[in-house]
């Protein structure tokens, strides 16, 4: 019951926080080219990939992660999949420890703890697993399915 509440609570940011960088990526850009900068300059690139499309990207990837975890499709995977698009997130998230004292610092620290948590929220939902309870029926299930269905259909074996 919580985890039918809890997963598309989880995924609703993501879904709007990824439409929204999906749709306008350059406030997310600037600060993406902090970090793309050193690495397009060690892969020496010939026509480096603009920093707009690669935000799209990742917001893409986001998007649809988190409506696989919303609805419960393979949440494990979708789970890895935010976690690691969240964990790129955090990393380009404006460095709050090197702002001086004011109200730009207080927000970035907070965005900062909010990406964390959202970090660790998808960890959770990457590795929660199903209870003890579920297997038991989806194997008695399975077992059910080989022993050949429902009654109607062994009651008719038995006939022939």
């Amino acid at each position: 019951m919580f985890r039918a509440l809890a997963r598309p609570l989880l995924a609703s940011w993501f879904v709007y926080d990824g439409l929204q960088n999906a749709l306008e990526p350059r406030a997310r850009a600037q600060s993406a080219d902090l970090i793309l900068a050193p690495v397009y300059g060690e892969l020496e690139l010939a026509e480096p990939v603009p920093t707009e499309m690669v935000v799209r990207a990742h917001a893409i990837a986001t998007v649809g992660a988190a409506v696989l975890l919303a609805t419960s499709r393979t949440p494990r995977t979708a789970g890895v999949a935010l976690a690691s698009l969240a964990a790129l997130q955090l990393a380009v998230a404006p460095r709050f420890w090197t702002m001086p004292e004011g109200p730009a610092r207080d927000a970035a620290l907070g965005d900062f703890l909010k990406q964390a948590s959202l970090l660790g929220g998808t960890m959770l939902a990457a590795s929660t697993g199903h209870t003890a309870g579920h297997q038991r029926r989806k194997k008695s299930r399975r077992a059910k399915g080989k022993s050949g269905g429902s009654a109607l259909v062994r009651a008719g074996r038995w006939l022939r």
